[in-house]
C-alpha cells in the first residue's frame, strides 16, 4: 500500500478539507493506503495538524484572502516549498496527488524527485476558473500548460461531466483540445454507464455525496407543509455570483418562505447588514462540513442559482446538487446551466432564468403551494441518487484508477 501525499491550496470553514477530499481520503484510507493532506490554511488561525478517521492534516498556516490572486501568486511560492520539506519528511511508498492546478507543477517536481506516481485531482477548469481575472490570453497559456502537465500525471480525477469530457479529449489532443467541453458533451456523460467512466487515465469523481450520510428512512419521513424554506450552504463571494442577495430580496414578503443561508467568503458582511433588514432571509453563519446534511435533509428547497456567463459556473455539476438528490429535496437553479438541463430533463426541481428574479420568485411560491409536487420531485432526485449518482460509486472507479496506477 501506498502512502499518498495530497497537496491543497485552501479549506472550508474551520480549517478543514472540502467534503470531496475527505471523501476521497476516507476512500484511499479504506483501501489501506496511508493518507497526508498538505492544505493551506487560508485564514492562518488554527491547529498544525491534525488527525483525522482518514489519516493526518497538516496546515501551511498563510493568511491569504481566497478571492485576492495577486497576494495568493506571491505566498504560493512558499506554499509550495513548505509542502517539499514536509514530503521529503515522510516515509513509506509515496504517492503524489494533486489538487487542482495550483499544486500539479509541485506535484510532478515532487514525483520526479521521488519517483513516485503522480495522480491528478482536477476539481475545476481552472483556466476558465481565473479567466476573469487575467487575460483571455493568460487563461490560453494556462490551458496549454496544463495540457503539457496532463501528459506527465499517471492518473486524472475530474470533478464533473465537463471536466471528464475535457480532461479525456486533453489527455489525447494536447493543448489542441477544446478549452472547455461543450454542453451536449457533458450532458452526454451524466448519461453513461458506470463502466465508461473511467477511460483513457481519467475517472469520474465529482462531487458525490455518501447516501449514509443521508439515511433513507430521514427521507422517506419527510412530509412537505405549507412552509418552503430554501437553503443555500457553501461560498459566498461576489464573483461569480451565486445570486445570494438576489434571491434574498426576490422572496422578501413571501408568505411561509424563509431562506437560509450558510457559509463563508467577502460577501458576508453585506449580507449580514440586509438580513438585518429583511424578514425572510436569515444567515447561519459558516456551516460545519458535518452539519451539511442533516440541514439539507431539514430544508423544502436547495438554492444553486450562478451567473452562466461564467464558463465554469455554466458547466458545473456542484456540490448543492447532489446534496439536494441525496436528501430527496427539490433543486431550484438556472436553465442556462449545465444542472438546469439536467434538473429540467429530471424534473427534480424549478428553473429560472439568470437575472429573472422575478421568475424566481415565482419558482418559490409554485413550490411553496405545490407540496405534493415537491415532494414527488424529492423522490425522484433521491431515486437517481440511489441509481449511481452516490459516493460508493465514485469510489469504486477511484480504486479502479489507483489500483492501474500502483500496478505500473
Amino acid at each position: 500500500m501506498a502512502h499518498i501525499v495530497m497537496l491543497r491550496t485552501r479549506l472550508t470553514s474551520g480549517a478543514q478539507p472540502e467534503p470531496v477530499v475527505t471523501d476521497t481520503a476516507a476512500s484511499l484510507a479504506a483501501l489501506g493506503h496511508e493518507v497526508t493532506l498538505l492544505a493551506w490554511d487560508r485564514d492562518g488561525d488554527s491547529d498544525a495538524e491534525s488527525k483525522a478517521e482518514w489519516g493526518r492534516l497538516v496546515r501551511y498556516r498563510r493568511a491569504c484572502p481566497l478571492n485576492a490572486p495577486l497576494a495568493f501568486v506571491r505566498e504560493l511560492p512558499r506554499f509550495w516549498c513548505w509542502c517539499l520539506r514536509q514530503t521529503f519528511a515522510l516515509r513509506g511508498d509515496l504517492m503524489i496527488h494533486a489538487h487542482d492546478l495550483d499544486t500539479l507543477p509541485l506535484g510532478l517536481f515532487a514525483a520526479r524527485l521521488l519517483r513516485a506516481p503522480l495522480v491528478y485531482d482536477c476539481h475545476e477548469n481552472y483556466p476558465a476558473l481565473v479567466e476573469g481575472a487575467v487575460s483571455h490570453r493568460a487563461a490560453l497559456r494556462l490551458h496549454r500548460l496544463e495540457a503539457r502537465l496532463l501528459w506527465c500525471c499517471d492518473g486524472v480525477l475530474a470533478a464533473g461531466p465537463q471536466g471528464f469530457a475535457r480532461l479525456t479529449a486533453m489527455r489525447g489532443e494536447g493543448h489542441g483540445a477544446p478549452f472547455s467541453a461543450p454542453l451536449e458533451e457533458a450532458l452526454a456523460v451524466l448519461q453513461l454507464p458506470q463502466a465508461e467512466l473511467v477511460r483513457d487515465g481519467v475517472a469520474l469523481v465529482g462531487n458525490l455525496k455518501r447516501l449514509e450520510d443521508y439515511p433513507a428512512a430521514a427521507v422517506a419521513a419527510r412530509k412537505p407543509g405549507k412552509q418552503l424554506n430554501v437553503i443555500y450552504i457553501g461560498v459566498l463571494e461576489k464573483q461569480p455570483s451565486r445570486g445570494i442577495l438576489e434571491t434574498a430580496l426576490a422572496v422578501e414578503g413571501l408568505r411561509d418562505v424563509e431562506f437560509l443561508i450558510g457559509g463563508f467568503g467577502t460577501l458576508v458582511p453585506q449580507l449580514e447588514r440586509l438580513c438585518r433588514r429583511l424578514r425572510h432571509t436569515r444567515y447561519l453563519g459558516p456551516v460545519p462540513p458535518d452539519d451539511i446534511a442533516r440541514l439539507t435533509l431539514e430544508a423544502d428547497a436547495v438554492l444553486m442559482a450562478l451567473d452562466p456567463a461564467n464558463l465554469n459556473s455554466r458547466l458545473s455539476a456542484p456540490n448543492k446538487l447532489f446534496e439536494a438528490m441525496c436528501a430527496g429535496v427539490p433543486v431550484i437553479t438556472c436553465r442556462e446551466l449545465l444542472m438546469g438541463h439536467f434538473v429540467a430533463d429530471e424534473q427534480i426541481g424549478a428553473t429560472f432564468a439568470w437575472g429573472d428574479w422575478r421568475a424566481l420568485r415565482r419558482s418559490a411560491r409554485e413550490l411553496r403551494d405545490s407540496p405534493a409536487e415537491r415532494d414527488a420531485m424529492g423522490r425522484r432526485g433521491r431515486a437517481l441518487a440511489e441509481s449511481g449518482f452516490h459516493w460508493d460509486a465514485a469510489a469504486e472507479r477511484l480504486a479502479r484508477l489507483y489500483d492501474s496506477v500502483l500496478k505500473r
